[in-house]
């Protein structure tokens, strides 16, 4: 039908034609060209910070809570994260096709519910959608003759960069190994003091007459207590002395009154006794008298005596009974006088102790007032004194509050409204030196200005810059593109600007060290050269076959007007001219042809036949119609299976899948509409030319068909042995995932010990480039210090050096990769030397990884250190890292909750403390000199910083009850070094260590990965731990996973086309043997080639799936036909491998040979898409020669029935 309407209407068909073409040339000029397909890429990052904190610190604080809250987002496939010091990054991969944008309001709204557990001190987190054009597209160095970096650096600033960064497409430029200049004030402790020691002066005079009044009361009250003690003693003493008189004297009298009875009654005693005796001796005397006896005068004396004796007693007892009243009065006096001396005692005792109060209250007092008196000095020192409030946080808020410039609204005045700005931003550093920060009111210092407690001056971190062009000091700019911007277009824009800049300056020498612009274009020109000849080559094949000119112009115009189609609608797709979509077309080249092949051919013999040439047009086109649909969406389904995938096979193959259908799409409505229509008004006249050569050929293949028919399991059995001998020998060779390309850049890293010294690292990094500089085929060596310092930590010893080589190269990247390592192998550093730097292998993991995953920190850096072992002992394993490499030595400080608590401290408080002290610069504010911005940066005195040898020593001041005092670190701390992770990651949630290993040059990936897995099988992994292979191996599982599917998908979708187009379901069944036909074919030559299987050579075994059965579609589909006619089965084997050998064989060899260039690897960039080549011509080769043999013994054995025609009533 269609081929009768063009027939019909000519002029529609050509003018449709030429306006396709037309629209073709429009879509490719407006194309854009990347080296990789378009990828949305369904991963969203998030960035979060957390100054000071450890790794452990911003894993339990920031990661874990972040994580689980956003576990539960819309779609989520895997979360990976790590948690380095001061940031945690979380990396979310999601569904392929979700909506982005949604997820992203859907995270903010997650997080929003968890920000509020965050601390204060952790920033916000930070969304960052991933995307390929996050990469520099292009990474040049400037170096200028007789500048110094200084100076270079201003002139880049200055003129360089912002002519770059007006590039239309350009988004930014960013420099590398750019001097930048700052304001640094440095606080100077001496400088304080000095001021703070006359202000204290000032201070102490003031409150030194309030202390001699204190002093004075306190002298006073001192002397009062002391004299107040010798009165009381004074007193006490004499009262003592009274009643102890009192006391005697009472004593005495008591006594005495006591005494005077009992005297009284012994003189009372003696008198009656001497009465007595006086009676006695008057008797006598009167008894001598009457005797007449003369007393003797010794008895007269002693009558005397008795008788004075006895006045003598009678006295003493008067006078005893007068005295006894009177010293019972004068007891009684003795007594009241004692009653009257203890009351005066009491009274003494009360007065004196009031008096002892009242100077102890005093005292009290005094005392009260010393500490008030104290307290009130302590705290007007503190206010006195500047050496406090001169810290670099308070300077940073006077500087930001006086640098200070703001609109404050409008004054209206009638119809007028003036703008009232109040402040004015510094402008000058002397106006900064000059900033009055304080004023105190004391002689000799009044205000403070900032000149006066600090070094102003500025500076630059030239010291801190290495990057070398050459040898020579140089800086490096990377450019990256708006991401609706074509790499090539921009590319070529900045290259053309770089022309510029060097002729407007001849000093100025700006080099490309890495441009993917460049790249892009050589590689898309070596395929668009590979696919023209190879479309030259197919027209040749054609031209021997038909031996004919006027045929072969109709096919080879198929061609262009196929392949402008084929642009048209890759453009309104949105597909974009890349390696992988050129390839698409480089294979779809040879194909394009096919379907104008079948109908030029039918067309030509129905001709030869001698049938009417619009009728010939007509008939030959109908006949072939429903084949060669068949056979194009047999090839186009392959592809189907795309969407059932995901992944890098998804983002990858969906180009070459659409690219390879709309060439075929394009070449069957061309072979259906415009063949027909130039046929019937070219192929007007026709003479048979005579094929002599080839009718012999053909004969030949009749005997050898004969033959194979007759011994049919012998040919199925050496077919089946060679498929699979070709399988063993692939897989014993083992895969990979990406082949390598070959590269006009080599990027190297250079690596030393933690603790070498910078100048050490620099001088190395020189040496190394002087020995790649040697090497004939480099043209520049562009090196930069990769390393960042931090504070109290160390500084990662690395360079990084972009080796551009000539685009005249004799030897490849990959053997001058091997040169550098020869070169520098006697250099005491690592090199890590990539040869590779624009594959694609950066989009799947390389070498041999091991991932452990569990919880416990000790136990996982246990479990690496064993694995790491594990892969050393695996033959073909280089460079093993542990994944503890990256560790470094920490000082912890564990704080005793107890003894801190018992000086009034925390924890916090104590981390507070040092932290601030480690800090020792701080951006306060910007100052614009000269129409350029200079960032301020406060630092405190070199004597101040806290450095880890001042750790031992470092007081904390804790406050108790008001009282401040300063506490010694070690007092409640433990101070200790000890080794931790510089980061710790997790997977989906689970904390994971990575053990990595590289391969060497003469093993493969992928057969060392499965020695290390048999090996890890016998591991003994802890309960609840697990151990799994990662990296490539991990990339090639996944991938080839889903390759195997989608084949799988592709032969039940190419069966069930078939049986639509035969009705039958046997039929298609002997046509899928041709399937394994082509594998066998694709396997010996990768073998015999050299090369692995990898991604790119299974993209060709999927693209033979489709296209090999096309053979067998025309041969079974003929086969059918003539046994309907009524011919033997076994004859119409004979005949239509006798008619169908010819176009079978140019369809064949029209899409071999259009792969050919490809598959030799002519070009740069051609070498990545070799392998598919290779098996795509392997496979048609081999599939191509069996066909016309085991497909004809296959329908012998499987068709037994006769074929009857469907009849409809």
């Amino acid at each position: 039908m269609l081929s009768k309407f063009s027939v019909k209407k000519p002029l529609t068909i050509i003018v449709s034609a030429i306006l396709v073409s037309i629209l073709g040339f429009i879509s490719f000029s407006k194309m854009t060209t990347d080296l990789l397909p378009s990828m949305d890429l369904p991963y969203v990052i998030v960035m979060t910070t957390y100054p000071g904190a450890s790794p452990e610190k911003v894993e339990l604080s920031v990661t874990k809570p972040l994580e689980q809250a956003l576990a539960t987002t819309s779609g989520i496939k895997e979360i990976n994260s790590i948690s380095r010091e001061n940031s945690s990054m979380i990396m979310l991969e999601f569904e392929q096709g979700i909506n982005m944008d949604s997820i992203i309001i859907e995270m903010n709204s997650k997080l929003d519910m968890v920000k509020g557990q965050l601390g204060d001190e952790i920033g916000t987190p930070m969304f960052m959608k991933m995307n390929p054009d996050m990469m520099p597209i292009m990474v040049a160095s400037v170096d200028y003759n007789g500048k110094n970096v200084k100076d270079l650096s201003e002139y880049v600033s200055n003129e360089v960069i912002p002519q770059f960064e007006r590039i239309e497409g350009v988004a930014s430029v960013s420099g590398t190994g750019l001097v930048e200049e700052s304001i640094k004030v440095q606080l100077n402790e001496s400088k304080i003091n000095e001021i703070n020691n006359k202000v204290l002066a000032t201070v102490d005079s003031s409150l030194a007459e309030a202390q001699a009044k204190l002093d004075q009361g306190k002298k006073q009250i001192a002397e009062s207590k002391k004299l107040l003690e010798k009165e009381t003693q004074l007193k006490t003493e004499e009262l003592v002395e009274g009643s102890l008189a009192i006391q005697d004297g009472k004593l005495k009298l008591e006594d005495a009154l006591e005494n005077l009875p009992k005297t009284k009654e012994e003189l009372t005693s003696q008198k009656e006794q001497l009465i007595k005796q006086k009676e006695v001796l008057d008797k006598l005397i009167e008894f001598f008298n009457g005797l007449n006896i003369p007393v003797s005068d010794e008895m007269k004396a002693f009558l005397n005596k008795i008788s004075a004796g006895i006045d003598a007693i009678d006295k003493a007892i008067a006078s005893i009974n007068e005295k006894t009243p009177d010293l019972e009065k004068q007891l009684e006096n003795l007594v009241e006088t004692q009653k009257q001396i203890e009351v005066g005692k009491l009274t003494l005792t009360r007065e004196l102790t009031k008096a002892s109060i009242a100077l102890d209250n005093a005292e009290a007092e005094l005392n009260k007032a010393y500490e008030e008196f104290e307290k009130s000095r302590d705290e007007a020192y503190k206010k006195a004194g500047i050496g406090s409030a001169i810290t670099k946080d308070t300077i940073s808020k006077i500087l930001m509050a006086e640098n200070f410039s703001m609109p404050a609204g409008y004054l209206v005045e009638g119809d007028e409204q003036i703008l009232v700005k109040v402040g004015d931003a510094f402008t000058s550093l002397d106006e900064l030196e000059n900033l009055v920060l304080f004023n105190v009111p004391v002689d000799n210092v009044g205000n403070i200005k900032l000149k006066d407690i600090a070094k102003v001056e500025m500076v630059d971190n030239s010291s801190d810059m290495y990057a070398k062009i050459n040898g020579n000091d140089g800086v490096i700019l990377a450019f990256q593109k708006q991401s609706t911007s074509s790499t090539a277009e921009v590319s070529d824009k900045v290259n053309e600007k770089i022309e510029q800049l060097k002729e407007k300056d001849s000093s100025l020498h700006i080099t490309p060290l890495q441009d993917q612009g460049v790249y892009i274009n050589i590689v898309i020109s070596s395929v668009l050269n590979n696919l023209v000849l190879g479309g030259l080559l197919a027209v040749v094949i054609l031209f021997v076959f038909l031996r004919n000119i006027k045929p072969t112009i109709i096919i080879a115009l198929s061609i262009p007007i196929s392949l402008l189609f084929a642009v048209a609608m890759m453009y309104f797709s949105g597909v974009t001219m890349n390696v992988i979509s050129l390839a698409g077309l480089a294979l779809g080249v040879g194909m394009l042809v096919d379907n104008s092949i079948v109908v030029i051919e039918n067309i030509y013999r129905l001709r030869n036949e001698g049938m009417g040439i619009k009728k010939a047009a007509v008939q030959g086109a109908s006949q072939v119609a429903g084949a060669i649909v068949a056979s194009t969406l047999t090839t186009i389904c392959v592809f189907l299976p795309i969407v059932f995938t995901d992944g890098l096979s998804r983002q990858l193959f969906t180009d070459m899948g659409l690219t390879i259908a709309y060439s075929l799409i394009a070449s069957l409505i061309v072979a259906l509409t415009l063949v027909p229509t130039i046929s019937s008004k070219v192929l007007t006249n026709i003479d048979e030319k005579e094929h002599g050569l080839f009718d012999k050929f053909v004969n030949f293949y009749e005997g050898l068909l004969r033959k194979a028919l007759r011994y049919k399991w012998v040919v199925l059995g050496a077919v089946a042995i060679l498929l699979v001998i070709s399988f063993i020998g692939v897989m014993v060779k083992g895969m990979i995932l990406m082949p390598e390309m070959d590269s006009l850049q080599i990027s190297v890293t250079m690596s030393m010990e933690k603790d070498t010294p910078q100048s050490d690292l620099r001088e190395m990094s020189n040496k190394v480039i002087e020995r790649i500089t040697e090497i004939d085929d480099v043209e520049t060596v562009g090196a930069m210090e990769s390393g960042t310092g931090s504070s109290m930590g160390g500084q990662s010893k690395s360079i990084s050096y972009y080796v551009l080589l000539n685009e005249d190269k004799k030897a490849t990247s990959k053997e001058l990769s091997k040169e550098i390592a020869e070169k520098t192998k006697d250099l005491n550093c690592e090199l890590k030397i990539n040869s590779s730097t624009m594959d694609m292998s950066a989009l799947g993991g390389s070498g041999v990884e091991v991932k452990i995953k569990g919880d416990n920190l000790d136990t996982l850096k246990s479990m690496a250190k064993d694995i790491a072992g594990i892969l050393e002992s695996v033959e073909g394993t280089k460079e093993i890292q542990n994944g503890l490499d990256e560790s470094s030595m920490e000082t912890k400080i564990t704080v005793d909750k107890n003894k801190a608590m018992e000086h009034g401290l925390t924890v916090a408080q104590v981390y507070q403390d040092i932290a601030f002290a480690i800090k020792s610069e701080s951006n306060s504010t910007t100052l614009n000199l000269n129409s350029k911005e200079y960032p301020v940066v406060l630092v405190n005195d070199d004597e101040k910083s806290l450095t880890k040898e001042k750790l031992n020593n470092y007081e904390i001041t804790s406050t108790i009850n008001g009282e401040e005092k300063k506490i010694k670190l070690t007092d409640i701390a433990v101070i200790s070094e000890e080794e931790s992770l510089s980061s710790i990651n997790r997977e989906n949630q689970v904390r994971n260590i990575s053990v990595k290993a590289g391969v060497d040059s003469d093993h493969n990936v992928g057969l060392v990965s499965d020695d290390v897995e048999k090996k890890l099988s016998t591991y003994n992994v802890p309960e609840g731990y697990t151990v799994e292979m990662g990296g490539e191996k991990e990339s090639m599982d996944s991938t080839y996973t889903d390759l195997v599917s989608m084949l799988l998908l592709a032969i039940v979708f190419i069966y069930a086309i078939m049986v639509a187009q035969f009705q039958s379901f046997l039929s298609p069944f002997i046509v899928l043997f041709t399937i394994p036909l082509a594998f066998t074919g694709g396997l010996l030559a990768l073998l015999l080639t050299g090369f692995n299987l990898s991604m790119i050579a299974m993209l060709g075994f999927l693209v033979l799936a489709g296209v090999v059965v096309n053979n067998g579609i025309v041969f079974v589909d003929y086969v059918n036909q003539l046994r309907l006619e009524g011919v033997d089965k076994k004859e119409a084997l004979i005949i239509a491998g006798r008619t169908r050998i010819r176009p079978i064989l140019m369809t064949a060899l029209t899409t071999i040979l259009g792969l050919s260039t490809l598959a030799m690897g002519i070009g740069m960039g051609s070498d990545m898409i070799q392998p598919m080549a290779i098996v795509t011509i392997g496979g048609l080769t081999y599939a191509t020669i069996l066909t016309l043999f085991v497909v004809p013994i296959i329908y012998d054995i499987l068709h037994k029935k006769e074929l009857k025609p469907i009849e409809v009533e």
